[in-house]
């Protein structure tokens, strides 16, 4: 676990409207739409996941959209519904079953969660680089959120 936690976040995240461009509350999508991804990607989603779906919903950091659950079927939803992009990804061979994509950025960066360390709900956030390197990035999503406000401001 990392020391970010979510009053970290929403504290940065309210003191930098001009990088974060989140939704909030009255946009999140309910705990059925939850279950029905964790159903569909046959993964648990981590605790801070569900807390930044049900604070914020979804939105972006910098031009950088962070995957979320758009509310509609999984199967005929586009963008950055994070169901959606595991789908595609697995039919691609782009990532395997113990990868779920988060975000990606412009320049070929790759952030995912690693189901290889999922632990006590929660799970780490790893980053692959363009040269195909698997790095650690952060110890779960409130530490993702945090460092990539930071990279931006």
């Amino acid at each position: 676990m990392s020391k970010v936690t979510a009053q970290k976040v929403r504290d940065l995240v309210s003191s930098h409207p001009g990088v974060v461009c989140f939704g909030n509350e009255a946009d999140q999508v309910g705990d059925d739409w939850i279950k029905k991804a964790e159903q569909r990607l046959g993964l648990e989603l981590p605790r801070s996941y569900k807390w930044f779906l049900k604070t914020y919903a979804g939105g972006e950091i910098g031009t950088e959209e962070v995957y979320s659950i758009y509310g509609v079927d999984f199967e005929g939803v586009n963008g950055g519904d994070i169901v959606y992009q595991h789908i595609v990804g697995m039919k691609d061979n782009l990532v395997d079953c113990k990868s779920l994509v988060i975000s990606e950025t412009d320049v070929g960066e790759v952030f995912f969660f690693d189901y290889s360390r999922f632990k006590d709900g929660e799970c780490p956030v790893s980053l692959r680089l363009p040269s195909g390197e698997r790095v650690n990035y952060a110890s779960d999503f409130y530490e993702f959120l945090y460092k990539r406000i930071l990279a931006h401001i």
